[in-house]
């Protein structure tokens, strides 16, 4: 019986079938052969999900075989009924100072070893293998003091503090550019790449993760490669100082660039659930696509994630599945469908859907408003998250089902690795032995994935932004000569051009030369201090940001300076989120629905307002002040307007909640209880203190559940 026959038959297998025994032997067959590993260790599980259909002699042959596979988590409801020399494997694989009763599976207890050895890994699997354990793990030995793990987006950072404040309550958590070490425990920093690179207190660090670690590769990042950049740039700060590494990521089949580091790179299939892929090949555009879609989500009564390319595209399958699936309220997100429509719009469908049972996860959505959808589909509240990319890459869900309905990633058609990442998403170790995925398009072609570490694989197309943060010794004849090219301008400093680095050297100058070719009128706009107080001052530096961000604030409907100046206006005017989202329904562009304008203005929020605009601004102060200095002028000075504007112009300490799962528009409500702080710590010590008040506060019974469980898992 080959692999093929073996899994035909247990998914028709039953109580009344009578080849149980011998689908078990060949099963076993299949595993003693190894040959490929995968399919053995693949029937094992299928066999799990049958277990109570075996007799007593058949589950202690099965469970001999989960051992011989590796997968010890698998044996622990069954400890009693294994045999000695199982249990001996099983207590050789526990985990210590984690959980009780945890225990690692082979590949899991592999890692470990290594990296209770001192050896650096870089390791690849798939989504379902726990790599995060192993970090958990490695935590509980309290071996190193001053630990680094690198996430992508905040959401996994504050996915990953929530794990860690669990486990570890006694360490110090640092995820915020206000926190700071403390001294006599072990101190965790859960930073983005881009945190990590503005920490000047990283040069003791002792062990460092790096999550998700391919968007290392310059072909990762479709975004003039800002993200894999800053995550090289992470890397290398944090591995030249000799700290410990451990690298993870699913699926990647070789890295190249690591060569002046040694490390054990671990490329494995090894995989806690079985999955099972069903292609419909559908045509991009057609009708049967969206038919079959809302033929799954009728027939599937299991969580389920439905990938979609971007926002657009959810909002499209959202407002298909609200008019045309038949869905019933769920009583339980009543008020929080309510919440959203109050402090948001009534007519952004992320309320109507939620209403629905159904979450929406993408870039537009708030980041408290997405752990609270990702809490109530883990629990069983809602059956459905229609999500982007922001879900996929790394955040953990107990999702059974995976309806991949757009086969893109940003525009374009997604490779064989983004596909097996997504479909990596469906099933559960414990809870859904067997993942489903179905693609509704073409799936794409298998191929492999080299990941190549830039720094390591410097050209002549390296990115200067790259090579302008690294010391001399570790750049190529070939990008020393590069930057002495670029610093021979005589406009602009090298520490100008080396602090902006994430704006390419030409845009750079040619602000620079603006302002030298206008100097009469630059110098009377451009050296405030603190806030731009005459509107003629926001509106030439708004004509500065838009030479900058032209191409990219067309793509959220802004298409001069002074349309870019009313929206900031507009927000430190009124910092009222409803109105602003008011506005942008009643003038949005004919061919858009409510929603489709409502995620525009939202992703332009955090995309642009909380992070490019106030990079862009704080470039031009520096460039401003670079160009006037050389003249004997005193510059202006705009760090407090770009800390305002990333801030939505309210105290950084509240906007910093809404990583917590608290939103602004709940944290403005209690401010009074919180604030004055010295920093974040401060304030979260206030904020634990008011837990047994949280009943009797001036909130709403959603806003209560919320900060409670904020407080909860702080």
């Amino acid at each position: 019986m080959n692999y093929e026959t073996a899994k035909e038959n247990l998914a028709h297998l039953n109580e009344n079938s009578s080849f149980r025994v011998d689908l078990l032997l060949a099963i076993n067959r299949l595993v003693n052969r190894g040959d490929p590993e995968w399919e053995g260790r693949d029937l094992v599980i299928r066999a799990l999900d049958k277990f109570d259909l075996f007799d007593v002699v058949e589950q202690s042959l099965l469970l001999n075989m989960v051992r011989t596979v590796g997968l010890f988590p698998y044996i622990t409801p069954y400890l009693s009924s294994i045999a000695l020399s199982d249990r001996l494997a099983y207590e050789a694989h526990r985990v210590e100072g984690v959980e009780q009763g945890m225990v690692f599976h082979h590949l899991q207890a592999h890692v470990f070893s290594l990296i209770m050895q001192g050896r650096n890994v870089v390791l690849s699997a798939s989504t379902s293998v726990g790599k995060s354990l192993v970090v958990d793990a490695v935590l509980a030995q309290r071996c190193f003091k001053k630990v680094v793990v690198i996430v992508p987006t905040i959401a996994l950072i504050d996915e990953t503090r929530r794990r860690l404040v669990k486990r570890f309550k006694q360490f110090n958590l640092i995820t915020h550019p206000s926190q700071e070490a403390e001294a006599g425990t072990t101190n965790v920093y859960l930073l983005t790449q881009e945190r990590v690179i503005q920490r000047k207190d990283l040069d003791d660090v002792e062990f460092f993760v790096v999550d998700e670690f391919y968007k290392i590769d310059l072909t990762s990042d479709k975004d003039e490669s800002t993200r894999a950049v800053d995550l090289s740039l992470a890397f290398h700060k944090l591995a030249k100082t000799r700290a410990q590494f451990y690298m993870l990521g699913p699926h990647i089949q070789r890295i190249t660039g690591l060569d002046s580091y040694e490390y054990n790179f671990i490329p494995s299939d090894f995989s806690t659930v079985a999955v099972d892929i069903q292609n419909f090949s559908l045509g991009m555009r057609s009708e049967e696509r969206k038919e079959k879609l809302l033929e799954l989500v009728k027939t599937l009564d299991t969580p389920t994630l439905i990938y979609c390319q971007a926002p657009p595209s959810a909002n499209r399958v959202a407002q298909y599945l609200i008019e045309e699936a038949g869905l019933s309220e769920v009583p339980e997100t009543q008020e929080i469908a309510a919440w959203i429509a109050k402090h948001y719009h009534p007519q952004w469908n992320v309320a109507k859907a939620i209403s629905l049972g159904v979450g929406i996860h993408h870039g537009g959505v708030p980041r408290a408003l997405q752990q609270y959808i990702v809490k109530l589909f883990n629990e069983g509240v809602i059956k459905y998250i229609i999500c982007t990319s922001t879900m996929i890459e790394g955040v953990n869900t107990s999702a059974e089902n995976v309806i991949i309905y757009d086969r893109r990633l940003k525009g374009s058609n997604f490779d064989y690795f983004t596909f097996k990442n997504i479909s990596g998403r469906a099933g559960r170790m414990n809870k859904y032995f067997i993942g489903k995925v179905f693609m509704l398009e073409a799936p794409p072609a298998e191929k492999g994935l080299t990941v190549e570490y830039p720094i390591g694989h410097q050209s002549e197309s390296s990115p200067m932004g790259l090579l302008m943060q690294l010391e001399n010794e570790y750049l190529t004849d070939i990008s020393r000569g590069r930057l002495q090219e670029a610093y021979a301008n005589p406009v602009l400093s090298a520490a100008t051009l080396i602090e902006n680095r994430h704006i390419p050297i030409d845009r750079q100058l040619e602000v620079a030369n603006t302002i030298v070719r206008e100097l009469a009128a630059s110098r009377q706009l451009l050296t405030w201090k603190g806030i731009p107080e005459q509107p003629h001052q926001l509106n030439y530096l708004c004509e500065l940001v838009y030479g900058l961000e032209g191409g990219n604030l067309m793509d959220y409907g802004i298409s001069s300076s002074s349309h870019l100046a009313w929206h900031i206006n507009e927000l430190r005017a009124q910092k009222n989120l409803a109105s602003y989202l008011q506005h942008a329904v009643e003038n949005r562009r004919a061919d858009d629905t409510p929603s489709e304008a409502i995620n525009l203005r939202l992703k332009f929020i955090r995309n642009m307002v909380c992070f490019r605009l106030p990079r862009d601004i704080m470039a031009i102060s520096k460039i401003q002040a670079d160009v006037f200095t050389q003249k004997g002028i005193e510059p202006g000075d705009f760090s407090f307007f770009a800390e305002q504007l990333e801030n939505l112009f309210l105290d950084p300490l509240l906007t910093a909640l809404d990583e917590y799962g608290i939103p602004t528009q709940v944290s403005t409500q209690i401010k009074g209880l919180i604030l004055p702080s010295e920093h974040l710590n401060d304030l979260l010590r206030k904020l634990r203190a008011l837990a047994p008040q949280v009943e009797r506060m001036q909130l709403s019974n959603f806003e209560k559940s919320l900060v409670s469980w904020a407080i909860a898992e702080m």
